[in-house]
C-alpha cells in the first residue's frame, strides 16, 4: 500500500483510515504511507490510542488495532462489521453488517413506475 496523504486532509482521520484498512498500527508503516516523520507517526498513534482505536505501545511491536473499515462504503468503526469470504476472491473482504450502515452494499431496489 503506497499512499501519500492529501495536504488538505486531517492527518488523524487519514491515519485512522490507513490503520483500519491495513490492520497494521506501526509508526514506520504510517511514516511510509503518509510521508511524515517517525515522531509525527508516533504522535498520531498515541492520539488514536487515547481515543481507543489502537492498543498501547509495546516496544517495537505493532499495536493492536480495534477498528475496521468497510471496503464497500469506507465507514470506519469499532463494531458492526462482518467478513465475507467468496470462492472467486482470494482474500475475504470486510463490509458493514447491516443495511442501514452500508448504503453502497445494500442499494434500494428499483421501483416499477408502470
Amino acid at each position: 500500500m503506497t499512499t501519500v496523504a492529501r495536504p488538505d486532509a486531517d492527518p488523524l482521520t487519514t491515519a485512522t483510515t490507513l490503520v483500519a484498512s491495513s490492520q497494521l498500527a506501526a509508526p514506520s508503516a504510517l511514516q511510509r504511507w503518509m510521508g511524515i516523520s517517525f515522531r509525527e507517526a508516533t504522535d498520531l498513534l498515541d492520539a488514536m490510542h487515547q481515543r481507543g482505536l489502537v492498543g498501547p505501545a509495546d516496544g517495537s511491536k505493532a499495536r493492536d488495532v480495534f477498528v475496521r473499515r468497510c471496503e464497500q462504503c469506507g465507514r470506519v468503526g469499532r463494531r458492526g462489521f462482518q467478513t465475507l469470504a467468496n470462492e472467486e476472491q482470494d482474500a475475504p473482504i470486510t463490509v458493514c453488517a447491516n443495511k442501514v450502515a452500508c448504503r453502497r452494499r445494500w442499494p434500494k431496489p428499483a421501483r416499477d413506475e408502470a
